[in-house]
């Protein structure tokens, strides 16, 4: 809204009259010098009359608008001498033109240390503590508070899981070694990769938890990563007091592997958007739906895939819902017996997967899929070990 403002301007001086009438159709700001020897025009000075120090010339101009903060129909443009500074141009010495003091009206902000104490509420009597407001935030609870009710409930539930189905402290403590990848393991391999992939899904799981509590992002990565090893670790310790397992150095080697690798692309992003370890159950029979998905490794297969979709070259082609994986899964140990005929068999697996986490991601945010991988959604060759 342009509001003009029309000042006749009558300056009387020894030796001469003159009269100021500006352009009534603009929108201009006057500024009077402390000594009503100088004009300003939008913080420029004119002078279109004798200009010498005199007696201050009278100045009749329209009253100043009514000290609300802000006008209804004020101009864009402020009053106050510190939006628009006086100061003389370079070509004019200052003694000449003697630059007035910042004046103080009603539309000039107040100084700074006013507006800081006017912003601040005002201090009680008595101050509340951290605590008493944080129940607004997060139910009365810090986000250390938080992190130490999470894992002493994962200490609680694991060992009282291991007490009903694990048979735990029922006998002595013992440690076996168990081997790695042999055909005459007790499970061809796939239990240790089985390690590896839970320490490594539940170190993001934790992380994601950290996150969501406030914890910074390093933190957060590196406090999942080791509450996820502590987990792990805590079953193995449990391990070694049951009748049928007993503590295994091989299957602790992948938990510490499996945090590793948690942190290592919770740590680099860029990496992770390229690489995602995962787990699939493939049932053959609907019996086995009824399992334990998590120990019944004939139905199991471990892999990883390199996601095009993470690469600048491929993220906005239709190549970037393809993958390339390569896995690992045993056959025929469940179901084997001393004395019976020997079907245990150990596959590698090469093939081009369908990156399902990123269709699903553009309906849902979740990064489920980037460590579950769906059956049925990739082709490939298997190339058997034995």
């Amino acid at each position: 809204m342009a509001a003009a403002l029309t000042v006749l301007v009558h300056v009387s001086t020894a030796d001469a009259q003159s009269y100021l009438q500006p352009n009534d159709t603009a929108q201009e700001t006057y500024v009077i010098d402390s000594k009503g020897t100088t004009l300003y025009r939008d913080g420029v000075k004119v002078c279109r009359y004798n200009c010498a120090p005199v007696a201050a010339p009278v100045f009749r101009q329209a009253p100043p608008p009514a000290p609300v903060m802000p006008p209804p129909t004020a101009p864009d443009r402020a009053v106050a001498a510190d939006r628009y500074p006086i100061r003389p141009t370079a070509t004019v010495a200052p003694q000449t033109y003697p630059i007035r003091p910042t004046p103080v009206s009603v539309s000039a902000p107040p100084p700074a240390r006013a507006l800081t104490q006017a912003a601040s509420p005002p201090v009680p009597t008595t101050a509340p503590s951290p605590l008493a407001s944080a129940p607004q935030k997060n139910g009365g609870l810090s986000k250390e508070q938080k992190a130490l009710l999470l894992n002493a409930g994962s200490v609680l539930a694991i060992t009282t899981y291991g007490l009903v189905f694990w048979d735990y402290f029922q006998t002595a403590p013992k440690a076996d070694g168990e081997g790695w990848f042999g055909r005459t393991t007790k499970y061809g391999g796939a239990d240790k990769l089985g390690h590896f992939w839970s320490t490594y899904a539940v170190g993001h799981m934790f992380s994601y938890l950290y996150r969501w509590w406030d914890f910074d992002r390093d933190q957060a990565n590196t406090l999942g990563a080791l509450s996820s090893l502590g987990v792990q670790t805590l079953m193995e310790a449990g391990d070694a007091f049951s009748a049928d397992y007993g503590f295994s150095y091989e299957d602790e080697l992948m938990n510490i592997a499996g945090a590793g690798a948690a942190y290592v692309l919770g740590k680099y992003p860029e990496l992770a958007r390229k690489i995602d370890f995962r787990f699939e159950y493939r049932p053959t029979k609907f019996s086995d739906l009824t399992h334990d998905v998590l120990t019944n490794y004939d139905n199991q297969r471990y892999l990883v895939a390199l996601k095009l979709d993470g690469f600048d070259m491929f993220h906005d082609s239709y190549l970037s819902y393809l993958e390339l994986q390569a896995g690992y899964y045993a056959r025929g140990y469940e179901e084997w017996d001393p004395g019976k005929p020997d079907n245990r068999r150990r596959h590698l697996y090469f093939g081009v997967g369908f990156n399902v986490s990123k269709l699903v991601q553009n309906f849902v945010d979740t990064g489920f899929f980037d460590y579950v991988q769906v059956p049925y959604t990739s082709i490939g060759a298997s190339k058997g070990l034995d």
